[in-house]
């Protein structure tokens, strides 16, 4: 029987999920003061770049990305520090909320986790010894390719429309896994000069 290991990082990800479940059940006060609206960003309010990952549009959307980010952080990042999951969050969700604002201010208002969540589980599997790579490489290919392909002319996001009352923002997914990919670099190349001081 295997047991589930609950390290910080998983600790960390259940105060953010009740955090998210919290601003879902108040939506309607706190998601225009939270949400990405790329006039309001252009007059100062920059915090909305790194909020909007946290307010959802209702119920379908919260659970989604609840349950993928505790499922990230179970399969990807429980031998993560505190403070490298905490910078590698934030670092997705930065890029994610910049690259909407600067490439996609058509998604006004935008909100969602799911961005941030393509950039972990990109992170995660270049990075996580807990799986053969030949596992990591396949679950990479796959990524990718639902990358392409959602990011193509012709997609449809018909299942998932059906749950959110907007349109999904799959440019979100690509900024997330490219801040994924990233924060990994950045990260590989860290320790390579740290191992040769």
């Amino acid at each position: 029987m295997h047991i589930i290991k609950i390290t910080v990082t998983f600790r960390l990800c259940l105060i953010l999920s009740t955090i998210m479940l919290c601003l879902t059940a108040l939506a309607n006060p706190l998601f225009p003061l939270l949400n990405l609206e790329a006039t309001k960003v252009s007059t100062g309010e920059f915090w909305r770049l790194l909020t909007a990952n946290l307010v959802h549009f209702g119920w379908a959307h919260t659970l989604m990305n609840v349950a993928a980010l505790l499922l990230c952080a179970l399969a990807f990042f429980t031998e993560y520090s505190l403070k490298k999951f905490s910078l590698l969050l934030l670092w997705c969700c930065a890029i994610v909320g910049i690259g909407i604002y600067c490439f996609n201010p058509e998604y006004s208002p935008y909100a969602g986790l799911s961005g941030a969540i393509h950039g972990l589980i990109v992170a995660g599997l270049l990075q996580t010894r807990a799986y053969p790579q030949w596992i990591r490489v396949i679950a990479l290919g796959l990524v990718v390719a639902k990358l392409v392909q959602e990011n193509s002319a012709d997609y449809e996001a018909t299942d998932l429309q059906a749950l959110l009352p907007v349109v999904v923002a799959v440019e979100s997914h690509l900024y997330g896994a490219i801040a994924g990919l990233a924060f990994s670099a950045i990260d590989w190349l860290l320790q390579r000069l740290k191992r040769k001081a």
